[in-house]
């Protein structure tokens, strides 16, 4: 029998979640893809929107007495908004020190959040030309309506008793009850907003104004004490320390970790790419030599959970005792098993793995047991869990995921769950290669429930979400081979909505394409990793999961570098490399999440799917 890959396991991973058509309309939406944070030192993440939320922006100014006059409004209209709209107040730097807007904001007791635009990214995006304007962004970026809150201010020194039009407040009613917004414009009355020109021209890029919310918002999720990291970046002297060499990883676009090529297929949850104004921002301050700035401009440090990168799990299970890695030999792919403890089913947003030993951890895959199979493996076995190279060694009743050195954990996107059965145990696939010395890891795992009912999710609509896959099983790269390629086709019977996907390769990976190319003709891309770095995996979610109807062609194209000039091969001078499941050997994956109106239609694709990977090739090692 051959060696089924271990990650074939995505096959019996259930999730459930809301999903959106296509995107229509993209080149018309606007685009932010950076987060801010406001002047409480609260991150909030603008670049992504899949919790499908509405949102106002409006420009604000300490300066202006218009402005100034409408705070007490607009904290009216906050406490009103229904939860799928959310309002920020703008104030930029290019007046204001952070410190003089905190005491501002704080003094009209301000209770919506105020961001501080520190280097004007959001007002290029959105350009202002008043202080008060609103901007309103419907869930799919589009701006919906632009300009004035209400007709108070006829002009500047002609204020009426009473406003007699809410065009700002109409606007998101209208917008939260799908009707259309007239009028989408109306001019602002207040100060002028500063020219980007003008701003730029007499300020010069300091640490703490321009510098330090870039590094906390892109950096220090990993770039502080205890995380993955090698350093960390969490005040000015260490930043200024690591700052040329924070300058090559970031123009070269090694950091922050993200393979996607943003832009070529559609958005992703948690994309990490910096923008170029963010580039040319670190570019331009380690030239001019690293100016600290004024301390009053320095945001408040990120408040992260302790340990947990999302936050204290609903639940944390680990190895029920630890495990011995001989000092050399073959990789070792060891199954422990671990009950969990849950009073009724439960619908999983994420999970999070943490590794004992990151010295021998290589990754872990996590299956699900409803039947008690896995138990009997052990029992069996001296040692603490069992060892099968392959699957787990019985038909799992589910999964939740994985991880891989590089995966940042995220929870599904638009409230998505993985099925998690009561009385069910989480069998953790763990694959370890020796250090050189004996080592002991004992793992653990963050588990994060969906904060809904399983019955609930149930009755509606598109929620069951499986998986399937695409591979190349014929892999045999000679040695010096710099462009070594790989395809594999796969036609879909029956429509479904796409909802993530996982790409998958070893050492030599090199790049992977892959396209859908539907009935009409007309192609579309799904994801392109142009530069593949193995230490990096991820699983990409995509923000609006879309159709893909009955008949559409799907298509992954990989190359593999099997040359010495391939800085990530393990062999030197380079040797032959066949498909297998070691980290030496090569691989050609790509996982699909998906889900469907119908969910006869979705079992009949996860079977076909089978059927069609059954029949796919083998190399002989």
């Amino acid at each position: 029998m051959r060696r089924i890959s271990l990650l074939l396991v995505l096959l019996t991973t259930f999730a459930f979640g809301d999903f959106v058509n296509a995107d229509e309309g993209e080149t018309s939406r606007i685009q932010i893809s950076f987060d801010l944070t406001d002047l409480n030192g609260r991150l909030h993440t603008l670049s992504q929107n899949d919790q499908r939320r509405h949102r106002v922006f409006i420009f604000l100014s300490t300066f202006c007495p218009i402005s100034s006059s409408y705070t007490q409004e607009l904290n009216r209209l906050s406490k009103d908004l229904p939860d799928n709209i959310q309002l920020f107040g703008v104030v930029s730097a290019t007046d204001v020190t952070r410190a003089e807007a905190v005491e501002y904001f704080t003094s009209y007791k301000t209770v919506f959040p105020i961001l501080f635009d520190a280097s004007g990214m959001l007002a290029e995006v959105l350009e202002p030309t008043h202080v008060p304007e609103a901007f309103v962004l419907d869930a799919t970026g589009k701006l919906a309506y632009r300009g004035a809150i209400d007709n108070a201010y006829e002009s500047i020194g002609r204020r009426r008793l009473n406003a007699e039009n809410k065009f700002l407040r109409d606007a998101i009613s209208a917008l939260a009850e799908g009707k259309a917004i007239n009028p989408a414009y109306v001019k602002p009355v207040g100060c002028f907003f500063p020219k980007r020109a003008e701003a730029s021209a007499s300020a010069e890029i300091t640490f703490t104004r321009d510098v330090a919310p870039i590094i906390q918002t892109r950096c220090q999720n990993c770039h502080r004490d205890g995380q993955v990291a090698p350093f960390s970046l969490t005040n000015y002297k260490e930043v200024v320390r690591h700052s040329e060499m924070l300058v090559e990883v970031t123009q070269r676009r090694i950091m922050p970790p993200w393979m996607p090529k943003p832009g070529a297929q559609p958005k992703f949850v948690g994309e990490r790419w910096l923008t170029d104004h963010e580039l040319i921002i670190l570019k331009s301050w380690v030239e001019a030599g690293c100016p600290e700035g004024d301390t009053a401009n320095l945001p408040p440090a990120p408040k992260f959970a302790e340990g947990w990168l999302l936050g204290k799990p609903d639940l944390v299970v680990k190895m029920q005792e630890p495990f011995s890695v001989p000092a050399d030999g073959p990789d070792l792919l060891q199954n422990f098993v671990i009950p969990i403890d849950i009073d009724s089913d439960k619908m999983v947003a994420a999970i999070e793995f943490h590794a004992g030993n990151r010295r021998v951890v290589h990754h872990a895959v996590l299956f699900l047991d409803d039947k008690g199979q896995a138990r009997k493996l052990d029992a069996e076995t001296p040692e603490p869990g069992y060892s099968n190279f392959g699957g787990a060694g019985f038909l799992p009743s589910g999964a939740l995921g994985g991880w891989s050195v590089g995966n940042t954990p995220r929870r599904l996107p638009n409230s998505m769950g993985r099925y998690l059965k009561q009385g069910s145990d989480l069998v953790v696939q763990v694959h370890y290669h020796p250090s050189g010395k004996e080592e002991s890891d004992q793992s653990e795992i963050g588990i994060y429930f969906v904060d809904q009912p399983v019955e609930e999710l149930l009755q509606e609509r598109g929620k069951l979400v499986g998986s399937f896959w695409m591979a190349n099983y014929q892999m045999d790269i000679p040695p010096g081979e710099a462009d070594y390629r790989r395809s594999t086709t796969y036609t879909l019977p029956k429509e479904i909505t796409l909802v993530g996907i996982v790409p998958h390769m070893h050492l030599l990976g090199k790049s992977m394409r892959v396209t859908a190319t539907f009935p009409a003709g007309d192609t579309k891309t799904l994801v392109d990793v142009p530069d593949w770095n193995y230490n990096w995996q991820d699983e990409y979610y995509y923000e609006r999961p879309f159709k893909l109807p009955a008949g559409t062609k799907l298509q992954v194209e990989a190359v593999f570098d099997n040359s010495e000039d391939n800085p990530s091969n393990p062999s030197s001078p380079p040797k032959r490399v066949t498909w297998g499941d070691e980290t030496l050997d090569e691989m050609l994956f790509c996982f699909f999440l998906a889900t469907s109106d119908k969910t006869e239609d979705l079992i009949h694709v996860v079977l076909d799917n089978l059927g069609h990977d059954l029949k796919q090739p083998r190399s002989e090692r």
